[in-house]
């Protein structure tokens, strides 16, 4: 059977349905901002039981399409900007859709009467760079522990949870890597890791020296980083005849692909008998490309060097100075901590910012992840933050709070805090009207300055205040750093008050919701593949 050919809806057909199905989405999710926001409710469970949710990038994923094919477009925009806005920084994702629905809005109405769209797009995208310019001086650097903790209470709240992840980054600072555990039962704590944590196996529960925690432990330990499959007596005898050889005895780390026969038994005979302490790590769970990537890192944060079949130097072939050097090490069945490599500082700060510019040029969020735990191993901050709760949705929603707050809080500590509650994009306006501009391109900067003030007054609205431009006008008329705290029902200075939202939250919401609305607002035409009657595949 031929595939039906698809049908095509032009203006205004096109922009009306995809805007109905763009402000259906919108106006739910809307509906979660700020700290008086009501929960949205799903029966998506195929046991029909209800999910509650307060996020709305999560209850933006559970709907999977609308009534109406334009509408459906015009949905499925504002669910691919609010998960974005998610996978990127955490926090904000409604308050993307409240801004990016507002300039379109503003945008449309004014093309109805006439306006060119893509030269207003001109303007708009002029007016964007002037408020990026304007969040950009007004972000404040981070300074305490309360601090972080106020914006992870403004991201999570949740007070026990807010406290200790304020803890932690203070702590271990803006490169900080933090695991997430879930146990079942109410549990909050962390346990912090002097040095970088890697996932990797001890080899063999004969190595273990701390039966308490099934540890091996090995203090100011040789390091031998092997990438390659270690299981025979021939490969492990030449390192073992040059340790035997020194003046005074080492304990050993090595790492490999994979450690086993007889190359493990000699390591297991010589820790048994007391003549070398081994900590014998294994990778053998990580793809290729990863593990040659942390056996790389772990070489250059110890100063050894990567052998291996590859490199063109099997262990036969090792040397004092291949060796790497650590303060301390420690291995179990899930992970190794390496403390105080003795690398080169310099060479390691340069391979450092050579991860942060791919970090910063990558739109792979798996390759984001990958290299932040790159980065965050080297920088030495590592932690584990355990939370846990009596029920399953309560032990899920309580690591979804603390994930988004985390990316939150990581950006809060690089890029500083601005006023939250949306004081930060009103106090952008004054900067987009100044940008010049002529015409339809100044029709866009001043639709986008208008469309700044949408987040602050949905926030008002949320907290049961319908009178949305009487806030606004007294927060403006009381100065830049005043705006509303919706728990309070009154005007406050919002750093003083501690509701603070970080720079760097705003500044990709700011991007992606301009972005989404400009997308949707040069559509000129919507293409609807009909479907088969019969589906001619599988």
């Amino acid at each position: 059977m031929p595939m039906p050919k698809p049908g095509v809806l032009f203006p205004p057909e096109a922009l009306y349905g995809l805007k109905a199905g763009f402000d259906q989405l919108a106006n739910l999710l809307a509906l979660t901002l700020g700290p008086t926001g009501g929960a949205i409710a799903t029966d998506f469970k195929a046991n029909r039981e209800v999910e509650r949710f307060t996020d709305a990038a999560t209850a933006a994923r559970r709907i999977l399409e609308v009534p109406g094919r334009a509408q459906n477009v015009g949905a499925m925009l504002v669910r691919n900007l609010v998960w974005r806005v998610h996978e990127d920084v955490g926090d904000g994702a409604a308050t993307a859709a409240v801004l990016a629905q507002a300039l379109l809005d503003e945008g449309l109405r004014v093309a109805v009467a006439g306006a060119n769209p893509m030269i207003m797009r001109e303007g708009i995208g002029r007016g964007l760079k002037a408020a990026l310019q304007a969040l950009k001086e007004m972000a404040v650097p981070v300074t305490d522990e309360e601090e972080l903790s106020g914006l992870a209470l403004a991201v999570t709240g949740e007070p026990r949870l807010s406290l200790v992840l304020g803890e932690m980054f203070d702590v271990l600072g803006p490169e900080a890597h933090i695991i997430i555990e879930e146990y079942m039962a109410p549990y909050v704590e962390r346990e912090y890791f002097e040095g970088s944590h890697w996932k990797a196996e001890l080899a063999s529960p004969y190595l273990v020296t701390h039966p308490p925690t099934r540890r091996c432990i090995v203090q100011n330990p040789l390091v031998v980083v092997y990438d390659d499959f270690l299981t025979e007596w021939e490969e492990v005898e030449p390192l073992l005849r040059l340790l035997d050889s020194a003046e005074d005895e080492r304990d050993l780390l090595i790492a490999a692909k994979k450690v086993a026969g007889q190359a493990l038994a000699a390591f297991v005979v010589n820790h048994q008998a007391g003549r070398l302490r081994v900590a014998a790590v294994q990778f053998s769970s990580q793809i290729d490309r990863k593990r040659r990537d942390l056996f790389h890192d772990l070489a250059l944060q110890t100063g050894a060097t990567v052998l291996g079949p590859d490199m063109g130097r099997p262990l036969r072939t090792i040397a004092w100075g291949d060796m790497g050097r650590a303060a301390r090490a420690e291995a179990d069945k899930e992970k190794l901590v390496v403390v105080a490599g003795q690398g080169d500082r310099a060479a390691i700060q340069k391979h450092l910012e050579g991860l942060r510019r791919r970090l910063e040029q990558t739109e792979d969020e798996e390759e984001r992840e990958t290299l932040r735990e790159r980065i965050a191993r080297l920088s030495g901050g590592v932690a584990i933050l355990k939370v846990g709760d009596a029920s399953r949705v309560g032990q899920a929603d309580l690591r979804q709070k603390a994930e988004k707050a985390v990316k939150a809080l990581a950006l809060a500590a690089r890029e500083g805090t601005v006023p939250g509650g949306g004081v930060a994009f009103l106090n952008c306006i004054d900067a987009v009207r100044s940008v010049d501009a002529q015409g339809d391109a100044a029709v866009g900067v001043r639709i986008l300055a208008r469309a700044l003030e949408a987040p602050f007054r949905r926030i008002v609205q949320n907290a049961g205040v319908h009178a949305s431009a009487v806030v606004l006008h007294e927060a403006r008329r009381r100065g830049p750093a005043f705006g509303y705290d919706a728990l309070r029902g009154e005007v406050v200075d919002m750093r003083a008050a501690g509701i603070l939202d970080a720079a760097g939250v705003c500044r990709r919401v700011l991007e992606m919701g301009t972005s989404a609305a400009m997308m949707a607002l040069t559509i000129a035409a919507i293409v609807l593949h009909r479907k088969p009657e019969k589906s001619m595949q599988p």
